[in-house]
């Protein structure tokens, strides 16, 4: 009788077909290092967001503050209450009033332009010459501005 006991031979490519070689598991390890690598910078970004809205807050500001000087020098007059200005400027009346969160523009009592956001609070003070306007921001910061009227300084006696 003949028996036929042939031992299969594995080759290394069937052998190692179904899983990871020494290489790919260097190369998918060295990936996983690279993405835990910026875990630690995306912490940062999420929890310190509200420093960048707070340096776009006072950004804001300056270019609120340069519009509304430009608006306080031109205009005719203004009434000055609390949380209230109106200001007249070629006929037209234009109030700045709280509005909400925001500090908002409105022309002849139409209109809602928002000039700035994130308001905590707002107060304008007569001052000599003009007007004193201080802003609390929901980031716990303060601003203040002393706005002043165009005087006239045209001398009559100079020839």
């Amino acid at each position: 009788m003949k028996t036929y006991s042939k031992k299969q031979m594995k080759s290394v490519r069937f052998i190692n077909s179904k899983g990871f070689t020494m290489l790919e598991m260097l190369f998918a390890f060295s990936i996983f290092l690279m993405l835990v690598s910026f875990l630690p910078l995306s912490f940062n970004f999420l929890f310190h967001d509200w420093k960048f809205e707070a340096r776009t807050q006072r950004l804001e500001w300056l270019v609120f503050i340069n519009q509304m000087k430009k608006e306080v020098r031109i205009a005719d007059y203004a009434d000055v209450s609390n949380e209230r200005i109106a200001l007249a400027i070629a006929g037209q009346n234009v109030v700045y009033e709280k509005y909400g969160s925001n500090l908002r523009r409105r022309v002849d009592l139409k209109g809602h332009e928002i000039v700035l956001q994130e308001v905590d609070s707002v107060s304008f003070t007569s001052i000599v010459g003009g007007l004193e306007m201080i802003v609390k921001d929901t980031f716990e910061q303060e601003y203040t501005a002393s706005l002043y009227y165009y005087i006239n300084s045209e001398v009559s006696d100079v020839p």
